[in-house]
């Protein structure tokens, strides 16, 4: 009875540890221009990044969102956004984030994070959620190694996770 309690406990854990992996952060070479504040932490990105992973997106045959930002380069944008994808958005540019490529920039490392104290955040632990039955996207969790803190919650079209953003 022991022996079939510890390999239920192990399975338990082994899965939960294949669905967490640490993702590294790149340096960005252009200056990030839209930013997300999100439960005290800020999560900036560029605006080349978040067309590129429109233009990806599109490929899988997703138009919600289309297949370009139309930011403005010369300007900084700010969202705030909150854990959970239900919350009712201000602009266009928050479901776009939350929905879209927030998780996908996130997890290729093409983002620049820093925590409550405005320290850069080198690495995140990226939480897949399981799939639901019919459904495209994934829940994808990110948080902060060092304090286990959640940094950002969003969706990500399961199309995407193999999907590359090329070199900056």
């Amino acid at each position: 009875m022991k022996r079939a309690f510890l390999l239920l406990f192990a399975f338990i854990i082994s899965t939960q540890l294949f669905a967490q992996h640490t993702i590294q952060m790149h340096t960005l070479w252009v200056r990030p221009r839209v930013h997300v504040l999100f439960n005290g932490y800020t999560i900036s990105f560029t605006i080349k990044d978040i067309n590129k992973a429109l233009a990806l997106l599109s490929e899988t045959g997703d138009t919600t969102f289309g297949s370009t930002s139309g930011l403005d380069t010369a300007i900084d944008h700010a969202i705030e956004l909150y854990p959970g994808t239900r919350m009712e958005y201000h602009n266009k540019l928050e479901p776009v984030i939350q929905n879209g490529v927030g998780a996908f920039l996130i997890s290729s490392g093409h983002a620049f994070i820093q925590n409550k104290k405005h320290k850069p955040v080198k690495a995140v632990i990226m939480d897949i959620q399981a799939l639901q039955g019919g459904v495209d996207d994934a829940y994808i969790l990110f948080y902060d190694p060092k304090n286990n803190t959640m940094l950002f919650s969003g969706k990500m079209n399961a199309d995407m996770y193999h999907k590359d953003l090329g070199i900056d």
